[in-house]
């Protein structure tokens, strides 16, 4: 189905690109190649650093490629958008869309500094340019690169607004974005789980720098490495107690031959066995070209996976025992979408809605390269077959483009929130019907939404914050006024359905400059010793104990307790830290799996060891090295083995509603709380 498309991208990546560089000019293409996503090689550039790195004069012009001589660059969807840069740039030297395109774009950038970009459908592609005075030397008059005396940080709705934050480059916040930018766009810098007992240490430009106040750090390198790196890479550890059932991992960055293909369509789905705690599938769908393959959800009998291409334009339906495809559904180019006059670029998330008592089954899509959310009906063979188009626009407010990531359904099939990644809100969604409905509320929540998760009986959800740092806690479908719902009392109300009631900061005792320190006492001011930041996805525990949150800025998997809504625990994670999902611990209660983009391994936590509500004791009881290709697969892995851990699904599906719907070969194996985690009262189609 993606033939024509494939030969628009290789045409146009064949075609002869000097003529595009100029003096004075630098040029990046605009890709979906894991690492390299704001490339420049293929292109001439003179001022090239790295991949994604360029140190240009002042007055350089910076094109951002993705179209090149009629020709797509990449087959998704992206923004241009300004991330970071010198605190006294000018309003024209920053971009910003106000939808996803694939259009090409420039900046004049005069003022010195450092300049990174990033596209706010994949927060993760980063490129970066430093405008360097020629004049900056060190004191024996070597050349010495000007990162800029100031910068300021992206976390408001708009590149222009005051409020995005500014601090010192020579801070610990300087130094981790530094860092954070070199092991993003170097995929031999990645955590390689498979290197037991080597220190990890990624490289990093061994090159002296200008910081505030014209001080110069001798050797980049040596800082950072001093600052961050150096642990062990430790062997792998089984948990002691099995999990139920299996672990189906998006090893998004993951390279396979892709049929000659390769790094322009990346990504595996790796399965993992909760009993034996190792690899026993990886499936790339070679065929189809799956393009960073994203997020699964599973049919209400476990029978299918549902799996998206967050940079492609397909959803997937695979048969969960064999591997082999069932269907593809192309979503821009198929027939049925064509025929309804609908499109949904970069589909991100997926879930079933639920229907309880009924065999019926539909299956939601956020489009995350557009303005809406894709509803699919679920025939009796298993196949999907493509409904409507849901606008998740509020008809009296409407905003520029959404651009929904990951959504989530409510327990019971009559409510789906989504977070808005573009718009910086929130909309709850209420059905009045198996094929209606309207939007019941749409709230500002933060810059960059990107998450969400629902409680057990729907009473509220949560919404990260990508560059806010933060989630926010919104009312559910009912006005809160006496919350006697999981979790308790929720604050003082009332609070309309779908209203903020607070947000939490991942950042607690956090100091720009400084980092995490310890008081007078010798109390750590950060929560454990860490921060969260940068977080992705939010689900709560299945019983609405906890909220879990994968983060990529510390690095760290946050917890949130959901009676208080406070954070209360924080614990060290991966680079890339980013997704999270609740599986049954055999026995009772849950593990919550964790994945890193950056890193090859899956985290098994253990948040609550004695299931008694208390996170205090919470360990990580093992992990399972993702990168072993020694097993069933349809493709030859060419690299990055195991990496880009994004999208994780245990499978059987343990949440209220959905638990209660599973054939009793997996019922048997769950106990009387876990097949009811919140008992009767939570709704749904209970069994004994």
């Amino acid at each position: 189905m993606k033939c024509s498309r494939l030969v628009s991208l290789i045409g146009g990546l064949m075609l002869g690109t000097a003529q595009l560089a100029s003096a004075g000019e630098v040029n990046f293409k605009v890709t979906d190649i894991p690492g390299y996503w704001f490339d420049l090689d293929g292109m001439e550039n003179p001022h090239k650093a790295t991949r994604s790195l360029a140190i240009v004069p002042p007055g350089t012009k910076v094109n951002f490629w993705q179209e090149i001589n009629g020709m797509k660059v990449a087959e998704s969807k992206h923004t241009v958008t300004s991330l970071l840069w010198p605190s006294t740039a000018g309003n024209d030297e920053r971009i910003d869309q106000p939808s996803a395109n694939q259009a090409n774009h420039s900046r004049i950038l005069t003022t010195p500094g450092l300049y990174v970009f990033f596209c706010k459908l994949h927060p993760y592609m980063l490129g970066g340019v430093i405008v360097d005075d020629p004049t900056t030397k060190t004191e024996s008059g070597d050349a010495a690169f000007d990162i800029g005396n100031q910068l300021t940080l992206l976390i408001k709705r708009e590149v222009t607004d005051v409020g995005n934050v500014t601090f010192d480059s020579n801070s610990n916040l300087g130094l981790r974005l530094l860092r954070a930018f070199f092991i993003v766009t170097t995929p031999s810098n990645w955590k390689d789980y498979t290197k037991v007992g080597q220190a990890y240490k990624p490289t990093y430009p061994a090159v002296p720098v200008v910081v505030t106040g014209g001080a110069v750090v001798p050797n980049l390198e040596a800082a950072l490495q001093a600052t961050f790196d150096g642990d062990t890479i430790p062997r792998q550890k089984k948990p002691r107690t099995k999990g139920i059932g299996e672990v189906w991992v998006d090893t998004q960055y993951e390279l396979t031959d892709k049929n000659g293909k390769g790094a322009n369509y990346p990504g595996t789905a790796t399965v993992v066995s909760a009993t034996g705690w190792n690899v026993t599938r990886k499936i790339a769908l070679p065929d189809q070209l799956m393009n960073n393959g994203h997020n699964f959800w599973a049919s209400n009998d476990q029978k299918e996976i549902y799996q998206t291409e967050w940079h492609g334009n397909s959803l997937f339906v695979i048969n969960r025992r064999n591997g082999k495809l069932i269907q593809e559904i192309d979503l821009v180019n198929g027939d049925e979408v064509k025929a309804k006059g609908i499109v949904c670029h970069d589909p991100a998330h997926v879930m079933t809605r639920l229907h309880p008592g009924t065999s019926d089954q539909q299956v939601h899509v956020g489009c995350n390269g557009d303005d809406g959310v894709i509803e699919l009906d679920r025939l009796p063979n298993g196949t999907l077959t493509v409904g409507r188009l849901i606008s998740i626009q509020d008809p009296n407010n409407l905003t520029k483009q959404t651009q929904p990531h990951a959504h989530w359904m409510g327990f019971n099939g009559e409510h789906m929130v989504t977070p808005n990644s573009n718009s910086a809100d929130s909309t709850l969604y209420e059905f009045t019907g198996w094929n209606t409905g309207h939007v019941l509320a749409k709230n500002e929540t933060g810059p960059v939404s990107i998450a969400s998760g629902m409680m057990p009986d729907s009473s509220k959800y949560y919404v990260t914050n990508y560059l806010g740092h933060s989630i926010s806690v919104m009312n559910g479908p009912r006005t809160l006024t006496n919350y006697t719902g999981v979790g308790g009392l929720k604050g003082a109300g009332p609070y309309a359905p779908g209203e903020k009631i607070k947000d939490i900061s991942l950042i607690q005792g956090y100091d720009l400059v400084k980092g995490c320190e310890k008081d007078e006492q010798g109390k750590e001011k950060c929560v454990d010793g860490f921060i969260g930041g940068l977080p992705v996805q939010v689900p709560v525990s299945p019983d609405g104990k906890f909220v879990i949150t994968g983060n990529t800025l510390g690095g760290t998997i946050t917890i949130v307790d959901a009676t208080t809504d406070t954070l209360v625990r924080i614990l060290p994670c991966d680079p890339g830290c980013h997704g999270v999902n609740f599986g049954a611990k055999k026995g009772g209660g849950y593990y919550a799996y964790v994945t890193s983009k950056f890193a090859n391994r899956l985290i098994v936590l253990d948040y609550d060891p004695n299931n008694n509500g208390d996170a205090s004791d919470a360990v990580i009881a093992g992990w399972v090295v993702l990168a072993n290709d020694h097993v069933a697969k349809d493709d030859k892995i060419t690299g990055n083995k195991g990496q880009g851990g994004q999208g994780v699904l245990p499978v059987p599906n343990v949440y209220n509603g959905w638990v209660q719907e599973l054939p009793i070969g997996y019922r048997a194996q769950l106990t009387k709380k876990q097949r009811n985690p919140i008992g009767p009262i939570g709704g749904g189609n209970p069994h004994p």
